[in-house]
C-alpha cells in the first residue's frame, strides 16, 4: 500500500488545534492589575503621562505591523519584442491585529491591500497601459493563538510559510492561503528552530477577497510540511515538502550572513525538486551587500521551469536580476529592480522586466512623530 503525506486527513491537524487551544484556556490568563485608587494629579507631567497611558490602551487592543504606500513604473518586453506592459502602478498596505489579551498570545491579524488578484498587491494608475484600477480588498483574517511559547496556531486566510526560500522557487510574495497552521518552536528538544504543517487551500486566484473565499474553506488542496533551523549566526536553512492540487515538490533553501568586510554580506542558495506528476528541477542563487548606511545592492541567477504561480518576476527560462535599495529615510526608500532572460524564453513570455519603486512607510511617519 502506498503512503503519501497527503492522504494524511486535515483532521488529525484540527484536532491539535483544538487540543493546544484548550490547553491555552485551561492554563488561564494572569489578571490585570487593578486601577491605583489614588486620584490622578494635575501636574503637566502627569498630563503627559496620561497621553501615553492613552497610547498604551490603543496599544493593548490594536496594533500595526505594517503600514505603507508605494509607487512604480512597470516595464514588461516579452520576447517576441511586444510590450506586455509599460505603465505606473500603485500600492497600499495595512497589516493589522487585535489582541484579545496584553501579551498577544491570541489575536485575529487581518492584511488590507491593493490588487486585482491573489498574487498582486498593485493596482494601475491608468497611466500608460491598462485603465485605472480602485481594487481594496480585505486579503488576509486568521485567528492567531500561542498559548504556550513553543506552539502556535493559526486558522483562516494566511499568509504562506517560505521557510529561508523566496518567490523565486515557491509562490508569490503577494499571494496567501486559507486554512490551519501549526507551528512547533522547541530547538532545545527537536532540534529545529521552527517546525510548521499547514493544510490549507490555495486557488481562486482571482478572487482577491478573502471573506468571499472561506466559503470554499473545507475544499482543501494545499499541504505544507516545513522545518527551519538557525544553525549559527552565519548560516541558516529550511527544508518542506508540498503538495498542491496533485503536484508534490521539495523545496530546499541555505542562507549565510558572511562578516562586514567580505565582499557580500548575504549568499542565498534556494532550489525545487518536483518528483510528482512529472520530474522537474530549478534554483535561485542571490548575494547582497549594504554599500553604504543608505544603499543596498544585489543581484542573482535562477533557473525556473516551470509555470507556477512563484514571483512573476521569475517566469519559465534562465535570467539574471539585479536589485538597488537607496534608503533615503526610515520612512522613504527608493528600490530598483532589472530583470532579463538568458538563452531561449518562449516568444510570449517576458524577456526584460524593469521597476523603479519608491516607497513610503507611514507607520514610520506615525512612530517618530508619536501619533501611534
Amino acid at each position: 500500500m502506498s503512503f503519501s503525506f497527503h492522504n494524511i486527513s486535515r483532521d488529525v491537524l484540527l484536532l491539535i488545534v483544538w487540543i493546544i487551544l484548550l490547553f491555552g484556556v485551561i492554563k488561564g490568563q494572569a489578571p490585570l492589575p487593578s486601577p491605583s485608587p489614588e486620584a490622578p494629579s494635575k501636574t503637566t507631567a502627569d498630563k503627559q503621562a496620561g497621553v501615553q497611558s492613552t497610547k498604551d490602551k490603543i496599544r493593548r487592543w490594536f496594533e500595526f505591523e505594517q503600514l505603507s504606500a508605494l509607487t512604480r513604473y512597470h516595464f514588461i518586453e516579452n520576447d517576441n519584442h511586444s510590450k506586455a506592459a509599460n505603465n505606473n502602478q500603485y500600492q497600499f498596505i495595512a497589516r493589522f491585529r487585535f489582541k484579545f489579551d496584553p501579551e498577544g498570545k491570541y489575536s485575529v491579524a487581518a492584511n488590507l491591500g491593493t490588487g486585482s488578484t491573489i498574487t498582486t498587491e498593485w493596482n494601475a494608475t491608468g497611466w500608460g497601459t491598462g485603465t485605472f484600477q480602485g481594487n481594496l480588498n480585505l486579503r488576509q483574517l486568521y485567528f492567531d493563538a500561542k498559548p504556550i511559547k513553543a506552539v502556535e496556531v493559526q486558522v483562516g486566510g494566511l499568509y504562506v510559510n517560505y521557510g529561508e526560500s523566496t518567490e523565486a522557487t515557491t509562490y508569490d510574495n503577494d499571494s496567501y492561503i486559507t486554512g490551519e497552521r501549526v507551528q512547533i518552536r522547541l530547538p532545545k528538544k527537536l532540534y529545529f528552530d521552527e517546525i510548521s504543517v499547514t493544510y490549507a487551500r490555495l486557488a481562486d486566484v482571482s478572487v482577491p477577497n478573502v471573506v468571499k473565499r472561506f466559503k470554499n474553506f473545507g475544499s482543501q488542496n494545499y499541504h505544507q510540511f516545513l522545518v527551519r533551523k538557525q544553525v549559527n549566526k552565519m548560516i541558516g536553512f529550511s527544508a518542506d515538502y508540498t503538495f498542491e492540487s496533485g503536484i508534490d515538490t521539495f523545496h530546499q533553501a541555505v542562507k549565510f550572513k558572511l562578516p562586514k568586510k567580505q565582499i557580500i554580506d548575504t549568499f542565498l542558495f534556494e532550489n525545487y525538486e518536483r518528483f510528482h506528476p512529472d520530474r522537474n528541477y530549478g534554483f535561485n542563487a542571490f548575494a547582497e551587500k549594504k554599500l553604504t548606511s543608505i544603499l543596498t545592492l544585489g543581484g542573482g541567477f535562477a533557473d525556473i521551469h516551470i509555470k507556477a504561480l512563484n514571483g512573476d518576476r521569475f517566469a519559465p527560462g534562465k535570467r539574471i536580476y539585479f536589485n538597488g535599495v537607496l534608503k533615503f529615510s526610515p520612512e522613504f526608500s527608493l528600490i530598483t529592480q532589472f530583470t532579463e532572460g538568458i538563452g531561449f524564453i518562449a516568444p510570449t513570455v517576458p524577456r526584460t522586466r524593469v521597476d523603479v519603486i519608491f516607497s513610503y512607510n507611514i507607520l514610520e511617519s506615525l512612530k517618530r512623530t508619536k501619533l501611534f
